[in-house]
């Protein structure tokens, strides 16, 4: 069971109501603690299977800390990154019983293992906490849908660019206008569907156009909002 010093799992996402833009906490104190009650801890180092593609699916999972991808394996032998999961986040998508992908933690990671059953029966008795799932649940379609966008892109530079302000919106970046890149270029660059040559590239183009500046391999700043967004936005 989740240590009681622990505020319990929670999901992050926006709301359907009028006006509501932002990306907040959607659990109450007592929600989480009622997942909590059915819910065990896994803490896994960097690099471990959660699980993979095509196995039984029994369980779904909520993101306590640490930093996780979503990928499928192509029969050429490459592997596309579907998504990148943060603190809050829950995975576990299902189709005929079986996980549709695999999920691989980039960072130490501590996750809420949640059986279906259980959940289930949570959900049929408390419609507020089903009405914050469905928000979680279309949360992440608008995240599909945001991946399908940056893959229009034909510049790697503009990919590039919406998935750092992807990850900046997502990771809460700080107010200084950092990002933090905790994943390799590899699989930024599988993500993108871009090379990991490319990837560089774009990154080297943007500092010397003194849009970013980086702060170490994994850590940036924006320099230049405007000209940031701007490249970020447009299509």
């Amino acid at each position: 069971m989740v240590d009681s010093s622990d505020d319990g799992p929670s999901l992050r996402a926006a709301s359907f109501g009028p006006g509501v833009r932002d990306v907040v906490r959607l659990l109450s104190p007592r929600q989480r603690s009622q997942i909590a009650d059915i819910a065990t801890v896994m803490q896994l180092p960097s690099g471990s299977l959660v699980y993979r593609e095509g196995t039984n699916a029994n369980s779904i999972f909520i993101v306590a800390d640490g930093v996780l991808k979503t990928f499928r394996d192509l029969p050429s032998g490459k592997r596309r990154v579907l998504a990148f999961l943060f603190r809050d986040d829950a995975f576990g998508l299902a189709q005929s019983g079986h996980y549709v992908y695999s999920v691989q933690t980039i960072r130490p990671a501590t996750l809420y293992r949640i059986r279906v059953p259980a959940l289930m029966d949570i959900l049929k008795h408390d419609a507020d906490l089903t009405f914050h799932f469905l928000c979680k649940v279309t949360h992440e379609l608008r995240g599909a849908l945001r991946h399908n966008l940056i893959m229009a892109r034909r510049d790697a530079v503009g990919r590039l660019a919406m998935f750092l302000l992807m990850l900046e919106q997502n990771a809460r970046a700080h107010s200084d206008s950092r990002i933090e890149i905790p994943m390799s270029r590899s699989d930024v660059a599988n993500y993108l569907g871009l090379t990991h040559e490319s990837v560089s590239r774009a990154l080297s183009r943007l500092e010397r156009n003194s849009i970013i500046a980086f702060a170490g391999r994994h850590e940036l700043r924006v320099l230049d909002r405007a000209r940031f967004e701007k490249l970020a936005t447009t299509l």
